[in-house]
C-alpha cells in the first residue's frame, strides 16, 4: 500500500511567505528577516514555519560588529529537502 499523499495548508500571514520566499532564496539573518519579512519574533516565525514540516536549520556564526567586538549571530538555512515542500506552499499564496 502507498503512503497518502497530503496537501499542506496554506501559510497563516503574508509575513510567514514572505519570510519563505527569502528563505528559498538564500541564508538569512534574523535582521534581515526582521527587516524583509517584517514584525518582531522572527525566531518564533521560523519555529512557526517549521511547524509546517519544513527542515530550517539555525547557523551559527561569529564576526565582528561597527566597533570591531567580537558578535555572535546566527542565520536560517533551508534544508535542500524542504525546497519541494516550500514551493508547494509558496504556491499556495493568496488561496487563503
Amino acid at each position: 500500500m502507498s503512503p497518502m499523499r497530503h496537501t499542506p495548508k496554506p501559510l497563516q500571514s503574508p509575513r510567514q511567505y514572505r519570510a519563505l520566499r527569502f528563505l528559498v532564496a538564500q541564508r538569512c539573518t534574523v535582521r534581515f528577516l526582521w527587516e524583509h519579512a517584517g514584525g518582531n519574533g522572527i525566531p518564533q516565525l521560523i519555529s512557526t514555519l517549521r511547524k509546517r514540516g519544513l527542515r530550517i536549520e539555525k547557523i551559527e556564526l561569529e564576526g565582528q560588529d561597527r566597533d570591531g567586538q567580537k558578535v555572535r549571530f546566527c542565520e536560517y538555512e533551508l534544508q535542500p529537502e524542504s525546497v519541494d515542500l516550500a514551493k508547494q506552499l509558496l504556491a499556495m499564496e493568496g488561496a487563503a
